[in-house]
């Protein structure tokens, strides 16, 4: 909880802590419950007259992208929307470059963790894209600032802060309405059935060490990649290795993979694939 929360806001995090921990959870652990949209579009055949281009396109273009430094969170909304809107019908290309897309989000928001760069990378891994507050006799919700408080929000009138309290533990509802990047594509490659289960496996452990180096480097007090810097050039080498150890420096060897995987999808579907389910 941060310094100057106020109990509005304690009651607002408890809230959406529930609806986090339901999409993290569905995430990271591989429960039975699947999303029918999801499901539908993995169960689709390749059909006659299919064509590639789109993905191929779209395939081709991340392999021109300069990581990690072009990487930001609305240019892979971008892509994720490009792929959505694609049109694409062959279920095994579709889902690579859904991981593919997920991939480039590990390497983007583990280079955030290492530059302490700690809102950026919280908003790839925990930190919803949008919210909605609900408030009974209200018909239509409000958008949560993504970086600001609830209670300043919601009391801009300076009302009473017990009126407001009340207010909030029985007449408004958060509801997660997208969640962040990273738990959300996952999900979506986890339940399409098509991604081999020891890559989501290295997805789970990868996501895991982006939140242990935040935790890590907040724990060791800087807030800054300057500070941080200053700090590993006063460190002993021990010291040095120690923190490097607890750092993500992840590299693009599976995003490169996936790239070429998909290519191999288009030019011959009975290879024997890597990333892919083996049916």
């Amino acid at each position: 909880m941060k310094a100057g929360s106020t109990i509005i806001d304690i009651i607002i995090d408890i809230k959406l802590s529930k609806q986090k921990a339901k999409f993290m959870e569905s995430a990271i652990h591989n429960h039975r419950l699947r999303d029918r949209s999801n499901y539908q579009m993995s169960s689709i055949q390749q059909v006659d007259g299919f064509s590639p281009e789109p993905l191929l396109t779209l395939n081709a273009e991340l392999d021109n992208l300069g990581l990690p430094y072009e990487i930001n969170e609305p240019m892979i909304e971008s892509l994720l929307q490009r792929l959505k809107d694609s049109g694409a019908v062959d279920p095994a290309c579709f889902w690579l470059v859904m991981a593919r897309i997920f991939e480039l989000t590990l390497i983007c928001a583990g280079h955030y963790a290492d530059n302490c760069e700690f809102s950026a990378a919280g908003d790839l891994l925990f930190n919803p894209r949008e919210v909605l507050i609900h408030r009974n006799g209200y018909p239509r919700p409000m958008v949560k600032q993504r970086h600001g408080r609830i209670s300043d929000q919601l009391n801009q009138d300076a009302r009473d802060r017990k009126h407001l309290c009340l207010l909030l533990k029985h007449e408004v509802t958060a509801e997660v309405f997208q969640p962040a990047i990273l738990p959300y594509a996952f999900e979506q490659i986890q339940y399409s059935g098509m991604i081999a289960s020891w890559y989501l496996r290295s997805a789970q452990e990868r996501m895991k060490k982006i939140a242990d180096t935040i935790g890590f480097l907040a724990a060791w007090h800087v807030s800054n990649f300057e500070d941080f810097h200053n700090r590993l050039n006063n460190a002993s080498t021990e010291t040095s290795f120690f923190v490097g150890d607890h750092l993500c420096r992840f590299d693009t060897r599976y995003f490169k993979q996936l790239g070429r995987e998909i290519n191999r999808v288009i030019d011959d579907s009975n290879f024997n694939f890597e990333f892919l389910v083996h049916q």
